[in-house]
């Protein structure tokens, strides 16, 4: 009897956590606008390098190895810009991934993909007007655990010459959900 009440009880407050603050949450996929520069060049030494998608912000970074706080860099490959996941980096154990989705829209895009080897732990090559998804390093999640992120990334513009590139990014909140677009 005690076991049916509280499971009664249980029920009933998941069922109206679903029209109050403590039902789902749903999150704003705005794009998120950045900047960042080669770290390969050293007249950009200083400038952000990198970009931390976990919180959405760009890096400076001038020794890949003095922090963890990112999930990619941008460098330069035989002179042709390329994404760098942290994981390339000796001391940085790192899940950290980008797949590259030259098919995607990045309006359209609902799921990062769920074929775990389509995230690339290796350089990925740097194209304009190309969608990406984006894997995060194991972060603190809202519900208190720890797992990934997922991304969905457009190279919006890309400058050689000055070594730069501007990125689109919308992410989902939390933690080990592929979900590229917020739940209606």
């Amino acid at each position: 009897m005690r076991t049916s009440v509280l499971l009664v009880l249980g029920a009933a407050v998941l069922a109206a956590g679903c029209d109050d603050d403590f039902g789902p949450q749903l999150w704003d996929d705005t794009p998120t606008e950045a900047v960042i520069f080669s770290a390969a060049r050293p007249g950009l030494i200083g400038l952000p390098a990198a970009y931390d998608v976990v919180l959405l912000r760009s890096v400076r970074v001038e020794d890949p190895g003095a922090t963890t706080n990112w999930d990619f860099v941008l460098g330069e490959e035989n002179g042709e810009l390329v994404f760098l996941p942290a994981g390339l980096f000796p001391g940085i154990a790192s899940r950290a991934g980008i797949a590259p989705l030259p098919e995607a829209d990045f309006e359209t895009l609902e799921e990062a993909p769920r074929d775990t080897s389509a995230f690339t732990a290796r350089p990925v090559d740097v194209v304009e007007g190309r969608v990406y998804a984006i894997r995060t390093r194991r972060a603190q999640c809202p519900s208190f655990a720890v797992g990934v992120m997922y991304a969905k990334m457009l190279v919006r513009e890309v400058d050689a010459a000055r070594g730069t590139v501007e990125l689109s990014i919308v992410r989902n909140p939390f933690c080990d959900l592929r979900a590229l677009v917020p739940p209606e």
